[in-house]
């Protein structure tokens, strides 16, 4: 549980567990790809990668402070994340955010709750978060330093999460049942807010999911997968829920962790297109031809990109203008396109 009387203490360094990292003590009285692609076109694009959090040999990841009472903000890029360590209920327990550079990818027991099915980060990178819902929302979060225009992250099981799902255990269920037709998942739910009000959109990712007809499409995550954020928009933090088919009277039995690599935005300092911005693209999908309007008192930069990152088409179009693009030499796929007036950018996403 997460005290509300907390001291802050900046600790610069701190030479047994990290440095440039917010500390809050308790003080009890008795808690790349697509979309990264279109991002590094800017220069206040970043990406939380967690290379720069630091272990303490021999340890491969940190949870918290052990036996200590603390609620702990690390920060990597403009993202924070909150780790609570409670001694009071459970003996000595955490929840909210770790980070790991574990690579044990048998044991699937509750022992070995932070490390990745795959074993290493996003890319073979060697580090990554791990996250463990909290029974206190405060700590299911990422904060930014600022708002940013949110794009995208890397999700995958933990083992622990994953073998139970496969194979379950002594209070958790074998996803599908004894026939394999049991319709079970288990989803990730991630909410954007700005300004202490939820934006409209969730975007809900299937961790796992036998929910299909047909028992050979059922899946659980096992690599790094991208979990597409820009319909967020613009957010200063981001919340989590966990949810499962698998639940008793006291709360979900699937293990509620999930791992995040690669985290992907662009802090404060681009403003954002949006459709009031009177710029229309259409047909969608595109087809032989994209039509471009600008009906605005200022020239467009126009840039389409590939999933490489490689610049196929670029162009101003003058204000007030309608220009009709020839598409037909481009091949099906998904591109993104860049559109910047000097001062706003937004990024499309254009299937052909």
């Amino acid at each position: 549980m997460v005290s509300t009387n907390t001291l802050f203490i900046l600790i610069e360094p701190f030479p047994l567990l990290f440095s440039n990292v917010i500390k809050k003590i308790k003080m009890k009285k008795s808690t790349a790809c697509l979309i990264a692609v279109c991002l590094a076109l800017t220069t206040n694009a970043q990406i939380t990668t967690f290379e720069t959090l630091p272990l303490q040999p021999p340890a491969v990841y940190w949870n918290g402070i052990q036996g200590i009472d603390s609620t702990i903000t690390f920060q990597n890029g403009s993202a924070m994340f909150i780790n609570d360590r409670d001694t009071s209920v459970w003996g000595d327990s955490w929840s909210g955010w770790g980070y790991s550079a574990d690579t044990d990818t048998v044991n699937g027991t509750y022992t070995n709750e932070m490390s990745a099915i795959t074993g290493n980060g996003h890319n073979n990178s060697s580090k990554y978060a791990v996250a463990y819902m909290g029974y206190d929302s405060l700590v299911n979060k990422i904060k930014f330093t600022t708002t940013a225009l949110i794009s995208s992250m890397f999700v995958t099981n933990t083992t622990y999460a994953y073998k139970t799902i496969r194979d379950g255990n002594f209070t958790s269920k074998k996803f599908g049942g004894p026939s394999g037709n049991d319709p079970d998942f288990f989803r990730l739910d991630i909410t954007g807010w700005l300004g202490g009000t939820p934006k409209p959109d969730t975007v809900r990712f299937y961790l796992a999911d036998y929910r299909f007809s047909n028992n050979a499409n059922d899946y659980i995550i096992k690599d790094w997968t991208l979990v597409d954020l820009s319909i967020l928009g613009t957010v200063d933090s981001l919340t989590y829920n966990l949810a499962s088919t698998d639940n008793n009277s006291f709360g979900m039995l699937t293990p509620s962790y999930f791992c995040l690599d690669d985290l992907n935005y662009v802090i404060d300092g681009i403003n954002e297109l949006t459709d009031a911005d009177s710029i229309h693209i259409y047909p969608v999908p595109m087809n032989e031809y994209a039509v471009i309007e600008n009906s605005t008192a200022k020239n467009l930069g126009l840039t389409i990109i590939n999933i490489n990152g490689q610049t196929i088409y670029s162009s101003t179009i003058e204000k007030y203008e309608t220009k009709k693009i020839n598409t037909s030499a481009i091949a099906r796929g998904v591109y993104i396109m860049r559109i910047d007036n000097g001062e706003k950018v937004s990024f499309k996403k254009l299937i052909k």
